[in-house]
């Protein structure tokens, strides 16, 4: 595991990870939604801006989470109705 740096809000963080690059996209991310909700919002107070940022990216995450679920669910559903599919002279029995 090694030490990644990386600068949110112009504040020096450093992560521990297997995978820098993922960890710089990470805070990229993360600093660019703080920052687009306080300039979205005219918000000046940081806490504030975080605090937003948060709800923001958990509304989206929340939001993929419930689609997933859906097309989740769906897929379930048509896969139990091809298995319910009769086929005859047990040609299912090769696949």
């Amino acid at each position: 595991m090694g030490k990644v740096e990386v600068t949110i809000l112009d504040q020096l963080f450093t992560f521990v990870g297997d995978d820098e690059e993922r960890i710089r996209k990470i805070a990229r991310f993360v600093d660019e939604e703080i920052k687009g909700v306080g300039k979205d919002f005219g918000i000046v107070n940081t806490l504030n801006a975080v605090i937003m940022a948060t709800m923001r990216i958990a509304d989206n995450y929340m939001t993929m989470r419930e689609r997933f679920e859906r097309v989740e669910d769906r897929t379930i559903r048509l896969l139990r109705k091809v298995e319910d599919v009769e086929i005859p002279c047990g040609v299912r029995d090769k696949w």
